[in-house]
């Protein structure tokens, strides 16, 4: 049976604060807060973990559910002779070492990536949009040049009078674009393909480009407006920020380490073992 006060602390005692009982059993806040970052991280992580109090009841009884599961476990397992077998030893070692590193590397970050070093580059993006365009972007993909010509010509035809959008929805790839009419938005200049960005400076409002290849297959584009870019508002963007500086700075922690390393394999390799039998074999038939 599962008691839960209330979503708020329930006593405090030195060893945390205790947020619900599972058959006599105290759960701590800690707990259930290791827990749940356990699952956003096998998820995709996030940025910030809801509190624990704010968690709908149902999610909270599961939570809870999950963490008492885990502690009888890990007390089953504690009593059995499995932690001195030396595989689950040599585990439990690496499992340690890598939370130790992971949380060496967390310290540095969090050091290092501060909230100026966010804003100093928000500041830098935004100064860097400085004379470009974004452009209000429709287009249609499909596999081949032949099905492009095609389209273009139903589109562009007068007696016929089909609309773009309509040829989108009913023929491009892009589903998902293909739902709004083809449309993909304003897109800045740098972030268009290629292929796109040099074809559609060239064209006026509302003009059907000519069959442009890419990768993806064959595009016809047009814009309905242009206008200068607008930066995102800090807030908007400063996680996504702090998220590709702290990466950035875990990329140059694992470089220096690893840039000047010299390795020397010590064991045979298949790719080794091929290239010395050649050899002796042409010392036999000497």
């Amino acid at each position: 049976m599962i008691f839960v006060a209330s979503y708020y602390f329930t006593h405090q005692r030195e060893k945390g604060v205790v947020v619900a009982k599972v058959n006599g059993q105290e759960i701590l806040q800690s707990e259930l807060e290791l827990k749940l970052r356990s699952i956003f991280d096998e998820n995709g992580g996030a940025a910030e973990l809801p509190a624990i109090a704010n968690l709908p009841k149902e999610v909270l009884d599961i939570l809870i559910k999950e963490t008492y599961l885990d502690k009888k476990l890990s007390g089953l397992a504690k009593k059995s002779n499995l932690a001195h077998k030396a595989p689950i030893q040599a585990k439990i070692v690496f499992a340690q070492d890598r939370i130790l590193r992971q949380a060496y590397i967390d310290s540095m970050v969090m050091k290092e990536v501060t909230d100026k070093k966010v804003a100093d580059k928000y500041a830098e993006l935004s100064s860097a949009l400085a004379g470009k365009k974004e452009y209000f972007v429709l287009h249609i993909v499909v596999k081949s040049k032949a099905e492009v010509e095609k389209l273009r010509g139903m589109i562009t035809a007068r007696s016929k009078a089909i609309k773009f959008s309509d040829v989108a929805k009913k023929y491009s790839l892009d589903s998902e674009s293909a739902e709004r009419g083809g449309e993909l938005g304003f897109v800045l200049e740098d972030n268009m393909i290629k292929e796109i960005g040099e074809e559609i400076v060239k064209l006026q409002k509302d003009e059907i480009s000519k069959p442009i290849e890419t990768r993806f297959g064959w595009h016809l584009v047009k814009f309905t407006d242009v206008r200068d870019a607008q930066p995102l508002s800090f807030e908007a963007v400063k996680d996504n920020i702090r998220q590709q500086l702290s990466q950035d700075r875990i990329n140059e922690i694992e470089s220096e380490i690893v840039r000047n390393a010299k390795v020397k394999i010590l064991i045979k390799t298949r790719e080794i073992a091929a290239q010395v039998k050649p050899n002796e074999e042409a010392k036999k038939a000497e």
